[in-house]
């Protein structure tokens, strides 16, 4: 999957698990890399970003692009964190394409 992505011009970033074979340092990586493409490659007039996540951890990542003028849409299940849905420009919910989205139909 990663190489695909890589081939259709993503770039992709990955992270080894924890001994517990959890995520680590992908939610701050994100957001990381979020910021400093706003200042980096975005145009802040015209560039909009789009957050596949529910997480409230991305809420302040969230208000600092808003407060500089780009838009953030976060699309995600309806049961995201509120304070998120809040902060995004437009919240997406991705529920009603949960039969579309699901492995194997």
């Amino acid at each position: 999957m990663w190489k695909v992505a890589e081939n259709r011009g993503f770039e992709v970033l990955v992270y080894d698990r924890s001994i517990r074979n959890k995520e680590k340092k992908v939610d701050t990586s994100i957001s990381t890399e979020m910021v400093a493409d706003s200042y980096e490659r975005m145009d802040v007039t015209s560039d909009e970003i789009t957050l596949v996540a529910g997480d409230s951890d991305y809420v302040p990542t969230v208000e600092k692009l808003r407060s500089r003028g780009i838009p953030v849409y976060v699309a995600f299940w309806d049961h995201a964190s509120r304070e998120l849905k809040e902060a995004a420009t437009r919240f997406i919910s991705l529920d009603p394409y949960l039969d579309h989205l699901r492995v194997g139909a």
